[in-house]
């Protein structure tokens, strides 16, 4: 192909430039290139000229296709530079209309600069206190002081602006150069300055709107404020910030002032050195500062109460954090000395080369720190408004534009079309989508597609894709590189650990391997991230270019990773976390995939998530098939309430404008302006109302279930073990239910052999191996042979990847002959003379969502019905054919059920005991859903009647209900909304952790100032773990290790004591599916990684285990088909 380039560089970028263009092309002109060159070749020039942009690289690609036509292929740098057709302009203007709001700033931005900057200000004014300066010079006996510098910071700034209206604390700023201005302010604020341990007073209490929000960002600026003493009630949170809210929030030492002596009590509010008032540079700024802030009329205005404005009040601590993090990195030659008074003495920091370094060589004044961290501050908060538009993004992308060629795809012109056409208004009024169609259809290419719709293509397209599951991360990475031709200068995919991406490219992309250049310790860094793009050099770059990974992070225009990535945004509770994640949202918008995969406890989480991106501006797409209307009513909810604050800051309107929606499936599309959630509930039934037409009306019944009663058994198997007869029954019902279904649901080998691919589903990892050992010690039915795998998350990260790729060739059965190419089923057949082979999978949750999976029958233990809909998708995933009689069984009572536990249908599961079922035997709790086993019941509510919500004594448990469906759907309302909302009455049913609490408008005080509500709704919460090493030896012997990654290199403790083996029995008939032993899986990951075996044990043989809890002792059973598992002798470990 022809192409041309022109460069519009300046500065340092022409040279870099004409370095890469000259050694592709021939030089025309002094800016143009031109030359004949590969696809491939042009896609290398385009990394190299993306890897080496700044803020001043313009350059474009034209191909020549005809003597009088060429086309602009891409942009590389400043698109401004060129217009849609890539010419030059031949005049400029400096003002781009199109962007008042980051040419002028946000219309609520001037308040983030003043809130940020004259916080700064303030912000370690309790450094100053003597007992912090002695602990800088490493005179004091105990680390911690008993009230930290934040919180005196703040109590010095109380005394400063109390009872007094902001123009009047700020005037006496303004003057505060004046003469000995200073030291009067200084002798005020310390005669009245309240001094803990001697009474209780509301730092907030009397602070005018203003001040308030300047005082909540000073102490915060290093954690939010949390209860750490006794917990206080969710039901309560009004309150918590008039009358809870005291330094406990803040200091936990303080809840223990017996450890300390009275004189360090004393010194923690004595300043010897005075404070930051006194300082001559520091008197200066703060004058500038409070006369900028009296010279706007804006903050003065009563419409807007500052402190619960979130954007405002959000981007505020971010920025001050951003500058608070910088100029504390900066090294001490960097000291900015005109911000020094060499009268005043106290030191802000020492010099520590690193983090785990002691110093006491003083590194920035106190002064200085507070003047450096406010003027960082306000230069951050007056850039950030320009931050997303001088980011990388994709402009001129023909494949997100291309018209799909198959029928089954051309839906996803239709959704393309309809979000282009709305693309403008969503700037200003935002986006808020759903696309339902069904697996198979597209439906990850579809989001992207939408997404560059909504996009203007000037400017360009950047969105998040956050996923549950990493293995779902990488695969969608995949579909991006392959489908839509992104490489890694546009995408990047972020997973926790750069092991499993290895693992990932051995099974998927061998050529893609680095054979083994990296080092074992880079295995283990906690974030990976797959771009080489452009990183961002803009304004901001001071900061983000003292991590490499944020950055990257930030830069990618495509960003593919797992939720936990995001999720900081919002859960972070200390240490400038939520940082990243903030920005990222800021700058580009989000599709959430599979939103209602996760457990109910995590509702809250993620739908903080979408109303912090809703806050920041994020046009939002969820991509689910199943989607409950509670939860995206409560997502809708989530979104608008967060826009509205976005709204308010971007623009001067005031009147809040409707919220662009948008549905999408394979059937229909629809976008429409909804105002109120009352309105979006009622268009998104009809959607799906019409939604469940097209699908009753099409679709072939795939799934055919039925409940098949667990039986008592009158024998004892051979083996011995002392497990209850739950397990003998449970096992004894599912050998027979294999056997059954294999005779219906099999497919014949040309040899006339049957054989068939089943999944056997069960809820917990200790019960599903106690029930396998049983399995594996039955001899099969006469003619039959049973090949058994174990599949679940507690085996080392190499053997369960070993198993994966091998299932995934299996089970991917688009060609129906590719399973007799399998060298397992080739061996089995070939082997013997049986007719009937069985090949079974058992496993936990793991089976029903991330993997691409097509069995021919499937038995489930019971948890839910979601689980029950998500195992039978991959039943006839691929092939599609009808069958005849039931190919999903599902068990009457799970485990818990038969031993009578109460609750039976939880871990996981919608039963507690606060919302009991009636009765744990699903002929009673199912009715006719397994008939034809699909997504409706889960889009779709049931009726409800008003006892269902209503509870069975006043503040007890609510009713118990007799249905699946009704259980799951009310479960979900309970977690994310109070039942009646404004009409909620006391015998509805309430857990007090309900997710609309955190943006309900109807408390007195927003739920974000604080991080308590965030502490008690926890994103997957769940108990420390260890990390072990199943590790080869210098004697090429298996090891287990526990792995310490504090130091390096890394440390491998030998742990042998810690886990047992086990012989397992096995009856004649039955065998494992796969024989590998550990030994040559590793050997077969050396070759991969061109390694040793020990090395690539190290690298690829982590697991993480629950941690030992106090004086508790755990044991764990290894066996190489197993997994790590746990003896059922506690109650405690039954369920685990």
């Amino acid at each position: 192909m022809m192409v041309t380039f022109v460069s519009q560089c300046e500065k340092n970028a022409l040279k870099k430039t004409r370095r890469v263009l000259d050694a592709f092309a021939n030089r025309i002109g002094d800016n143009t290139w031109q030359t004949l060159i590969t696809e491939d070749g042009l896609l290398t020039v385009k990394k190299m000229l993306r890897k080496t942009a700044s803020r001043s690289t313009a350059v474009s690609c034209h191909w020549i296709r005809s003597r009088s036509r060429s086309q602009l292929l891409w942009v590389v740098g400043n698109r401004l530079k060129f217009n849609e057709q890539g010419i030059v302009p031949v005049n400029t203007t400096s003002l781009n209309l199109e962007h008042k709001e980051w040419e002028q700033g946000w219309y609520l931005n001037e308040i983030v600069v003043l809130a940020s900057s004259i916080a700064g200000l303030f912000h370690d004014f309790g450094k100053a206190n003597d007992l912090f300066q002695q602990k800088l010079k490493g005179l004091t006996a105990l680390q911690g002081e008993p009230y930290r510098h934040e919180w005196v910071s703040l109590r010095l700034f109380e005394s400063f602006a109390k009872g007094r209206t902001d123009h009047d604390w700020l005037s006496q700023l303004e003057k505060i150069y004046d003469k000995e201005q200073g030291a009067i302010v200084e002798k005020q604020v310390l005669s009245h300055l309240f001094i803990d341990g001697k009474g209780n007073q509301n730092a907030f209490e009397g602070l005018a709107p203003f001040a308030k929000l300047v005082a909540w960002l000073i102490v915060s600026h290093h954690r939010l404020p949390m209860s750490n003493a006794d917990v206080v009630k969710i039901e309560e949170i009004e309150a918590w910030l008039s009358k809870c809210f005291d330094c406990h929030w803040n200091s936990p030492n303080a809840i223990e002032l017996s450890k300390y002596d009275a004189k360090t009590i004393k010194d923690n509010w004595r300043f010897s050195h005075g404070t930051p008032f006194l300082s001559k540079p520091w008197q200066h700024k703060a004058s500038r500062l409070a006369k900028r802030a009296l010279n706007t009329p804006l903050l003065f205005t009563e419409n807007i109460q500052w402190f619960e404005q979130r954007f405002v009040s959000h981007m505020g601590r971010l920025s001050l954090m951003l500058a608070d993090h910088y100029y504390s990195s900066l090294p001490i030659e960097q000291s900015t000395a005109a911000w020094r008074d060499l009268q005043y003495k106290a030191v802000a920091n020492t010099d520590r080369q690193s983090a785990k370094q002691t110093s006491h060589k003083p590194k920035q004044q106190l002064d200085e720190h507070n003047i450096g961290v406010a003027s960082n501050a306000q230069r951050f908060a007056h850039n950030l408004p320009a931050l997303k538009y001088t980011l990388p993004s994709i402009t001129q992308h023909k494949l997100f534009t291309k018209r799909a060629e198959d029928q089954k795809y051309q839906w996803q012109d239709k959704a393309f079309s309809h979000a282009k056409a709305i693309a403008k208004a969503t700037e200003k009024q935002g986006f808020f989508g759903v696309n339902m169609a069904s697996t198979g259809c597209g439906k990850t290419i579809a989001n992207a597609r939408v997404m560059y719709g909504l996009a203007d293509e000037r400017e360009g397209c950047r969105f998040s894709v956050a996923l549950g599951l990493r293995t779902l991360t990488l695969q969608t990475g995949d579909a991006y590189r392959e489908l839509l031709k992104l490489g890694d200068d546009e995408l990047a995919v972020l997973i926790g650990s750069q092991a499993v991406k290895t693992l990932h490219q051995i099974n998927n992309e061998p050529d893609r391997i680095n054979s083994g250049s990296e080092s074992a310790d880079e295995l283990f860094e906690q974030l990976f991230v797959s771009y080489a793009g452009q990183i961002y050099d803009g304004r901001l770059k001071h900061w983000l270019s003292t991590s490499p990974k944020l950055e990257q992070l930030i830069s990618a225009p495509v960003l593919v990773s797992t939720i936990d990535h995001l999720m900081p945004a919002t859960e972070s509770k200390r240490g400038g976390k939520q940082i990243a994640p903030m920005l990222r949202l800021l700058t580009s918008d989000l599709v959430l995939d599979e939103p209602d995969d996760f457990g109910l406890e995590d509702l809250p989480a993620l739908c903080r998530l979408v109303n912090w991106a809703g806050m920041l501006g994020s046009r939002v797409l969820l991509s689910s098939a199943t989607l409950p209307p509670s939860l995206i009513k409560a997502l809708f909810d989530a979104y608008t309430a967060g826009r509205k604050h976005f709204n308010q800051a971007q623009f001067p309107e005031g009147k809040q404008q409707p919220v662009w929606c948008g549905w999408f499936d394979e059937f229909n599309n629809q976008t429409v302006e909804i105002a109120i959630t009352q309105d979006y509930m009622q268009t998104h039934k009809a959607f799906v109302k019409k939604r469940v037409k097209c699908l009753t009306d099409e679709s072939k019944v795939l799934r055919k279930g039925e409940v098949i009663n667990v039986k008592p058994v009158d024998f004892i198997f051979p083996h011995g073990s002392t497990a209850s007869a739950e397990y003998v029954q449970t096992a004894h019902t599912i050998f027979e239910s294999m056997h059954q279904l294999h005779s219906t649901h099999h497919v014949t080998h040309p040899s006339g052999k049957k054989v068939s691919l089943g999944v056997v589903r069960m809820a917990n990892i200790n019960p599903m191996i106690e029930v396998t050992k049983y399995l594996v010690n039955m001899s099969p039915h006469q003619d039959h042979h049973i090949h058994f795998c174990v599949y679940h998350s507690q085996l080392p990260l190499a053997l369960r990847s070993f198993k994966e790729s091998r299932l995934d060739k299996a089970l991917s059965r688009h060609d129906e002959q590719q399973l007799w190419q399998q060298a397992e089923i080739q061996q089995a057949l070939q082997n013997s003379d049986i007719n009937n082979h069985l090949f079974v999978v058992l496993g936990t949750s793991v089976v029903e969502v991330g993997r691409d999976h097509d069995y021919d029958w499937a038995v489930v233990e019971p948890s839910s019905m979601r689980s029950i809909i998500q195992l039978a998708g991959r039943v006839q995933r691929h092939r599609q054919q009808v069958p005849k009689t039931s190919n999903v069984l599902v068990l009457n009572k799970n485990i818990r059920a038969l031993k009578n536990e109460m609750p039976a249908y939880c871990k996981p599961g919608f039963e507690s005991k606060a919302l009991p079922l009636a009765s744990h035997d699903l002929n009673d709790l199912i009715t006719s859903e397994l008939g034809h086993i699909s997504a409706i019941s889960r889009v779709e509510e049931p009726e409800f009647r008003s006892t269902d919500f209503e509870v069975q004594q006043k503040f007890g448990p609510a009713n118990a209900v007799a249905d699946f469906m009704v259980q799951e759907h009310r479960a979900m309302r309970f977690h994310l909304e109070k039942t009646g909302g404004d009409k909620y009455i006391d015998k509805f049913y309430r857990n007090f952790k309900e997710a609309n609490i955190w943006w309900d408008e109807h408390t007195a005080v927003h739920a974000s100032w604080n991080a308590e509500f965030i502490r008690q709704t926890e994103f997957r919460k769940s108990q420390m773990q260890e990390a072990f090493v199943l590790r080869l030896n210098e004697d090429d012997e298996l090891t287990w290790c526990q792995l310490d990654t504090t130091s390096k290199p890394y440390a491998y403790t030998p742990k042998n004591t810690r886990f047992n083996t086990e012989d397992i029995p096995m009856a004649p008939g039955c065998f494992w599916w796969f024989t590998a032993t550990t030994e040559d899986i590793y050997q077969y990951f050396a070759e991969a990684l061109n390694c040793c075996g020990q090395k690539a044990s190290e690298q690829l043989g982590e697991i993480n285990l629950r941690a030992e809890k106090d004086e508790q002792v755990i044991t764990w059973t290894w066996h190489q088909q197993l997994g790590v598992y746990e003896q059922l002798k506690t109650k405690e470990n039954q369920w685990n």
